[in-house]
């Protein structure tokens, strides 16, 4: 819902909406939480495009793979970053889970769906084979247990991480230009790209083949909407306090306060509004901050503003020919395409802007193919109680228990034919006896067919 491909893999907003809202892009309106009832209000900042994200750069304004992402830098890398959104309240948390087990919570419901593991384990072989050998983790000398799922935090941070990285504009005009065709830019275009590089001074932050040098700029942008503070109700939601602090917020170092990442140019016309905060609703507008020297937002000190910043007293050509040249930043070949159906029987987001534009590439339901008993559970650990969940994708006769570490068993959970499908079981953490079993590692096993599924549950009382 944050990333249309309409808008460029933004969101068309000045302020991203996230869960409880309703609509796509600039339609969208915030809304309650299914839980609580509550409002729930904007996210913080401006939602920023996916292109070229695999090349952000890092101290040393290089691409790297610790590049810096979102608006302060708070991650470093993609597949760091692509499980932030999981666990923040108004990105895509919401109210059914605490923080601490919504990662868990996401990847448990992907383990339950057959067509989601035979795609992981397609993508990640190496860990579908230790998963299906039960060989000990390499490299985890203080959890030498098998890997019980190809579904976990890593595969699924690296999975998006790779999608993400594919997103990348390397056909405008500009890129033409530069490779010999003297023709691809326009000759107002050419003057935009002169003025970019002396009087309008863009270059002094906006370098290199992607068009930022990935440093960290305070501009005195006028703070919209209900800020960001370190601060948080008791629900997880960040009181609004009107101020963003930026960079300051993950570095404590004052000469950060205000200071944000300087953004990529590359398909810019396609991501309004901008900055921050969506503070500035076109380009145009954009041109005229940096013409009048940067805005003077009150809660940035002044002697963080950036000594960059002066007044450049750009002529209405000049400015022109400026905007001109940031349409020569446009890849117009790049399509994301929104598949029109997902494994997960959801309705992709986006698929009828996506349809309206023609980015909708129709995807034919898995050939059926045999997919093993798949085994987990939710709290892990956990204290009182587990859920225990049992994909099975064949009908048949099950055998469920649970054993202690030594192989003795613990309980029996079910025993009798199931068809095809997902099954939930709790255990209490007693025996057969009604006794509380100790504190511990225990395995759950699933047997059907001659053959056995095991995963690992960690009890702490």
């Amino acid at each position: 819902t944050c990333h249309l491909p309409t808008f460029g893999m933004a969101e068309g907003l000045p302020l991203a909406i996230g869960v409880g809202g309703r609509g796509l892009g600039p339609e969208r309106v915030t809304g309650r939480s299914a839980v609580t009832g509550d409002t729930v209000i904007t996210e913080p900042r401006h939602t920023m495009t996916l292109f070229n994200v695999g090349y952000n750069g890092d101290e040393s304004g290089l691409p790297s793979t610790k590049g810096f992402m979102l608006w302060d830098g708070k991650d470093r890398g993609l597949e760091a970053q692509a499980l932030r959104p999981l666990i923040v309240r108004v990105e895509l948390r919401g109210d059914a889970y605490e923080r601490e087990m919504a990662v868990d919570s996401v990847l448990a419901r992907l383990r339950g769906i057959p067509e989601y593991v035979a795609l992981f384990e397609q993508a990640f072989p190496a860990e579908a084979d230790s998963v299906a050998r039960q060989l000990p983790r390499l490299g985890c000398a203080h959890d030498p247990t098998p890997l019980q799922s190809v579904i976990t935090r890593s595969t699924f941070g690296r999975a998006i991480a790779a999608f993400e990285r594919e997103q990348n504009t390397v056909n405008t005009a500009y890129d033409r230009y530069v490779a010999g065709d003297d023709e691809a830019l326009t000759s107002t275009q050419k003057r935009g790209l002169e003025l970019f590089h002396t009087k309008a001074r863009c270059v002094n932050c906006h370098s290199g083949p992607l068009f930022t040098d990935s440093s960290f700029r305070a501009q005195g942008v006028e703070q919209i909407g209900p800020g960001r503070a370190s601060a948080t109700t008791n629900t997880g939601t960040p009181r609004p306090t009107g101020k963003d602090e930026g960079r300051f917020l993950n570095t404590g170092n004052r000469s950060d306060i205000g200071a944000f990442r300087v953004v990529g140019l590359r398909q810019i016309v396609q991501t309004a509004p901008y900055m921050h905060d969506g503070a500035l609703a076109t380009l145009e507008d954009v041109i005229e901050f940096y013409d009048r020297g940067g805005g003077d937002e009150a809660s940035v000190p002044a002697e963080n503003i950036d000594p960059e910043l002066v007044p450049l007293n750009l002529s209405a050509e000049e400015k022109r020919a400026l905007l001109a040249f940031m349409h020569a930043l446009t890849d117009s070949t790049i399509a994301v395409h929104v598949p029109a159906r997902v494994p997960s029987g959801l309705t992709p987001a986006g698929l009828e802007l996506a349809a309206e534009a023609g980015l909708v590439i129709p995807v034919p339901a898995p050939a059926a193919r045999p997919v093993a008993v798949r085994v987990f559970n939710f709290p892990n650990p956990f204290n009182a109680s587990t859920s225990i969940s049992v994909a099975l994708p064949e009908a048949g006769e099950v055998d469920i228990e649970v054993y202690n570490i030594l192989g003795q068993k613990v309980r029996q959970l079910f025993r009798g034919y199931r068809p095809v499908g997902v099954y939930q079981l709790a255990w209490d953490g007693r025996d057969e006896d009604g006794r509380a079993a100790a504190s511990g590692l225990y395995l759950v096993s699933a047997q059907m067919g001659g053959a056995r599924y095991l995963a690992r549950m960690t009890l702490v009382r």
